[in-house]
């Protein structure tokens, strides 16, 4: 009778949560917003927003959205607002999101001016929204991320196979390239052309030696060399007192040049008086009182003002990417991560992860026939492939928790910054080929304003051991004959780029990139 107890537990179970849904759903008010008033915005991009949607002004609501249709290649907006609300025609709409991947709402920002002076014109029912401000598309961002993961493998594959092709090289022809070096030099090789060195040697000695007799007979030849260098410095003297005659007259000439440009200097100061005093009807006082006019700077101060305000508003996350290398210390393996974590509103973030290497995993086994031979072949083949990291967390103070997909197996895992955020430690906890769950402790240590050092413990629940992959032939070149296994010790380096960083980056690069061209 087991099933009919798991059945009674089940049924249970469905009451309780259905029970607690609806006193949740009897607990939550209906908003409802109604009114005559409507209107529309059309915006490039209309995703995530449906039917019913929000219509917000300053954070309250004021609306529903009430149909979506496309004209062109536009997404039109049709909102039915409540009545009673004086919106300028200057005011804008914007499209804004509750969450990453939540549906979106529309946020009306009215004019700065006021609407009741008579000077703005109000938004009648019927007429659109001309001003549109496109928000942030997470579907844009994820597409991004999505086409750049394929080239980010490609890249890895490359190295991966350039260290495999590296290795056998350093293993087959740089060794025997020594040993040719090695006969070289014993057969005499360096012998022959350091001999000829020396008789060349032998030879310069000679010429110096010839060189300095010909130095001593020609001693009785300097005297009449330093005459000759006498004359040449009078000479010099001549022509510096002839250069500095004429530097002084044209001094004087100069002088006189700028006493003429006194009156015209003179001239453009009463023009610059002129304006500056704003009399007169001619283009000298117009341009005046348009200067010492004290609205137009305030007018210029307000426009400023509203669009920081409206920039402020689209900053929704932080964005951190980054690289990282982790070296194992016995296996010898390296491993290479891109990093992308998302933080948004709430002490909320996203950490995306690839990961490329081959993470300790067991190698394939496959026996087969030799053809001709009683004997038979093994073969074991690694493979490294990439891995997803896919996990959602949250900020408690110095400690963040997270779960999700790790290393593409389900994983919780914590992290902790300590010392203004320059050290930090963390933990993982998720899925392997053994019985036993994968346990990964690091602490990352930051020693420049982007860059860390890290060390830690990997696998650090599975006893550690060798599987050997290679029985026979010891002198063929190889590799490597055995992997390791279980707990194992590593050391790595991780580069960060904030989203500051990212924009300094850019601006640094595409003004370079301008210069070039």
């Amino acid at each position: 009778m087991r099933w009919v107890t798991r059945l009674t537990t089940g049924t249970v179970i469905v009451i309780v949560v259905a029970a607690v849904a609806l006193l949740l759903r009897a607990k939550v008010p209906t908003i409802e917003v109604a009114g005559t008033f409507r209107t529309y915005a059309k915006f490039r991009d209309g995703s995530r927003l449906a039917s019913g949607s929000p219509v917000v002004i300053a954070g309250v609501r004021v609306g529903v959205i009430t149909k979506l249709t496309v004209e062109g290649q536009l997404a039109r907006i049709d909102m039915e607002l409540q009545d009673g609300l004086d919106l300028p025609a200057d005011s804008f709409a914007t499209r804004k999101a509750d969450s990453l991947f939540g549906d979106s709402y529309i946020e009306i920002v009215p004019d700065s001016g006021e609407a009741g002076s008579g000077a703005v014109r109000l938004l009648k029912s019927g007429e659109p929204i001309t001003h549109v401000v496109e928000g942030g598309s997470t579907d844009a961002l994820l597409r991004g991320v999505a086409a750049a993961l394929p080239r980010i493998d490609n890249a890895l594959d490359v190295v991966h196979d350039t260290m495999i092709k590296g290795r056998k090289w350093v293993s087959g022809p740089v060794d025997d390239r020594l040993d040719q070096t090695v006969d070289w030099l014993a057969a005499g090789s360096i012998e022959g052309p350091l001999e000829s060195a020396d008789r060349t040697a032998t030879r310069l000695d000679d010429a110096t030696s010839r060189a300095a007799e010909a130095v001593a007979s020609a001693v009785p030849a300097v005297p009449r060399t330093l005459d000759r260098v006498d004359l040449a410095i009078d000479s010099v003297r001549k022509r510096m007192r002839d250069i500095k005659d004429g530097l002084v007259t044209g001094l004087h000439d100069t002088r006189e040049g700028l006493d003429q440009v006194d009156q015209p200097i003179a001239q453009a100061g009463e023009l610059m008086a002129a304006i500056d005093d704003g009399g007169g009807d001619d283009w000298r006082g117009t341009l005046g009182r348009l200067i010492n006019d004290p609205g137009l700077g305030d007018t210029l101060e307000d426009v400023t003002r509203s669009g920081r305000d409206a920039a402020a508003g689209l900053d929704r996350f932080r964005t951190w990417l980054g690289m990282r290398v982790e070296l194992d210390i016995f296996s010898r393996q390296v491993r290479f991560y891109a990093t992308a974590e998302l933080h948004a509103r709430n002490d909320k973030f996203y950490l995306l992860e690839v990961e490329r290497g081959p993470l300790g995993a067991l190698p394939s086994d496959s026996l087969s026939d030799v053809a001709g031979a009683p004997d038979f072949e093994r073969r074991q083949v690694i493979e490294n492939v990439s891995r997803f990291t896919l996990q959602f967390g949250k900020h408690f103070g110095a400690l963040s928790l997270r779960g999700g997909i790790k290393d593409s197996t389900f994983g919780v895992g914590g992290d902790a910054l300590l010392f203004d955020d320059r050290l930090k430690l963390s933990a993982d906890l998720y899925g392997s080929f053994q019985a036993t769950p994968r346990l990964k402790v690091a602490a990352a240590l930051a020693v420049f304003r982007s860059v860390y050092v890290m060390a830690g413990v990997d696998d650090a629940l599975n006893k550690p051991g060798y599987l050997p992959i290679i029985l026979g032939n010891p002198g063929a070149p190889v590799t490597f004959d055995k992997v390791r296994y279980g707990r194992d010790y590593f050391v790595g380096t991780t580069l960060v780029f904030t989203d500051a960083d990212i924009a300094i980056l850019l601006r640094l690069y595409g003004a370079l990139i301008v210069s070039l061209l």
